[in-house]
């Protein structure tokens, strides 16, 4: 019998900079960011960023201006897609 899993991980970027890195508590709010052209974009954001109002495509600049104390690392987009792999295998 073929099995078929759904995942839903909205905030993976950012739960996994925490699980590597630290970072804030889950109660401050975190962001990846990447350059977009000439701008700062968010790519991803946490629970406690988007209770904020804050969203992935929104400058950083503006990101700022609403919680002045944001947590911003840079976007690993590739290191991200490289540990999906990864748990995929782990859940085969």
């Amino acid at each position: 019998m073929r099995r078929v899993v759904s995942v839903y991980l909205p905030t993976w970027p950012t739960d996994r900079f925490r699980r590597r890195h630290g970072g804030p508590p889950l109660d401050k709010p975190l962001v990846t960011a990447m350059r977009e052209g000439s701008r700062r974009v968010l790519a991803s954001v946490d629970a406690a960023a988007q209770g904020l109002g804050l969203a992935p495509g929104m400058t950083v600049a503006h990101a700022q201006a609403l919680m002045p104390a944001l947590t911003i690392v840079d976007a690993a987009p590739a290191q991200d897609a490289e540990a999906l792999q990864r748990l995929a295998l782990w859940c085969l």
